[in-house]
């Protein structure tokens, strides 16, 4: 029941996005202005202030990032090698969509459920700063692959670099490392001002998720589908977790990460993907289809980890 507990309050509410999108209530342009809302203005109130008021000490957490570049640089390119047959629009989707993990929309609720905000604040560096890893690796993998074209393999690579060096995911984050690393905190009407924005940042980000699941995109990625979700719900989060047991991390420092890693393929994947000509009917599928199967993953996960 206490997993019960932490995993169904998130589908749940994941689940009124997408009824409110079945009877209208949200359509595409109003979803798109919500999830607009969450990734530019409450996920980075969210990522500052949690990194600003946790001590540097236990927000910088060394082994749980180092073990998550390790496993996310190793396993893209393997996948992408592995992946030579595929069509080009088609192979660097399916690399990027086998590690980048849903960490803001998916990962902070579950772990807000979980383990409270104390948690979060713990996981907050760690996921600003994968989100410029995600975005950093995404270019050359989306890129690459149309480098046959007659056009240069890094066409777009600058677009991607401006966005990287501007996501506001990232920025949020160093900012508030910079003001935990500098003190004084942050004062007490600013710090109840972030707070407020920061909890509309799970929910929100919830019910966008809901919003963008549209079925009809899995027809005909079924296979695809069922072959990303098995790595990027089963084989990432168990290397990750193997990575940090070998270093003798244990407790929330590792479960906090291997339960972030374990999350489904991010939404914003499909968004890089259509950017720089990648397949966007398999970036949506891939979304849909580990976001379903999250569910009863996400369970097994917590109960491997002992919450």
């Amino acid at each position: 029941m206490t997993v019960l507990n932490i995993v169904l309050p998130v589908f749940l509410v994941i689940s009124l996005g997408w009824g409110l999108r079945r009877i209208r209530f949200l359509d595409g342009a109003g979803n798109a202005v919500l999830t607009r809302l969450v990734y530019w203005v409450a996920a980075p109130a969210l990522l500052f202030r949690s990194a600003a008021i946790t001590p540097i000490r236990e927000s910088a957490n060394i082994p749980g990032l180092g073990v998550m570049v390790l496993v996310t640089v190793v396993m893209a390119v393997l996948v992408y090698l592995l992946a030579f047959r595929a069509h080009p629009s088609r192979r660097g989707v399916i690399a990027q969509g086998s590690v980048r993990s849903n960490q803001v929309f998916l990962g902070l609720p579950l772990v807000y459920n979980a383990w409270g905000a104390e948690a979060v604040g713990q996981v907050a560096v760690l996921v600003g700063l994968m989100v410029i890893v995600y975005n950093v690796l995404s270019v050359p993998l989306l890129t690459l692959p149309h480098r046959k074209r007659g056009g240069s393999p890094w066409d777009g690579a600058w677009e991607g670099t401006r966005k990287i060096l501007t996501n506001p995911l990232a920025l949020g984050c160093l900012g508030g490392i910079a003001v935990s690393a500098a003190g004084p905190g942050l004062p007490r009407t600013l710090d109840l001002s972030l707070d407020l924005v920061g909890r509309t940042a799970l929910p929100l980000a919830l019910i966008s998720v809901g919003a963008t699941l549209d079925f009809r995109r899995l027809r005909h990625e079924w296979p695809a589908t069922a072959l990303v979700a098995a790595l990027k719900l089963g084989l990432y989060p168990a290397l990750v977790w193997l990575g940090l047991s070998q270093l003798g991390v244990s407790g929330l420092e590792l479960k906090a990460v291997v339960l972030i890693a374990a999350t489904p393929t991010a939404v914003v994947s499909y968004v890089m993907a259509v950017e720089m000509d990648g397949d966007e009917q398999l970036a949506a599928g891939l979304i849909i289809g580990t976001t379903l199967a999250a569910l009863p993953t996400t369970v097994l996960w917590l109960l491997l980890l002992g919450v």
